[in-house]
């Protein structure tokens, strides 16, 4: 019968995999690129890729075209694949209150605290069973965090996606 269709949620570490070649690229690039039919970020891990590319390019890790074409990738596959998608309002004081609970429970940025927000309780939260969201992530301690907060997470550089 296969697999049930879910929502994927890609953080910045996952889509910076999937757009560069870089050490470990592959599963994160791999997953991305399959069939799945909805992978998403949110706009706030969209803004973070790109900040990533930036810091990438201006280190001299990648080359101006290749931080160009991956900018204007991620730029066009999150106008197409989040156009419907209405994240939280992180600047909601109720919702800035929840994500600091997380950051104060489990010592991690605000930034990751989002993420783990906008999976609990953003627009695919109410996928349920075999098909709720899987956060997908090339930062070891954030799925961790994830998993603790009851998402399904998935750490892209080892084992195979769930």
């Amino acid at each position: 019968m296969g697999t049930p269709p879910r929502a994927n949620c890609f953080d910045a570490s996952a889509l910076v995999k999937a757009w560069v070649d870089e050490p470990g690229c592959g599963p994160a690039r791999l997953f991305f690129c399959s069939l799945s039919p909805t992978k998403y970020t949110t706009p706030f891990c969209y803004f973070e890729t790109l900040s990533t590319l930036k810091r990438k390019w201006l280190r001299g890790d990648i080359s101006r075209q290749v931080y160009l074409d991956a900018a204007f990738g991620v730029t066009v596959w999150f106008q197409a694949a989040s156009r419907k998608a209405k994240d939280l309002d992180l600047t909601h004081p109720p919702t800035f209150i929840r994500a600091r609970e997380i950051v104060e429970r489990h010592e991690i940025d605000l930034s990751d605290a989002f993420q783990i927000l906008s999976v609990k309780e953003g627009y695919f939260s109410t996928l349920a069973n075999d098909s709720r969201t899987l956060l997908v992530s090339a930062d070891r301690r954030l799925a961790e965090v994830a998993q603790a907060e009851g998402i399904q997470a998935w750490y892209c550089l080892e084992g195979r996606a769930p």
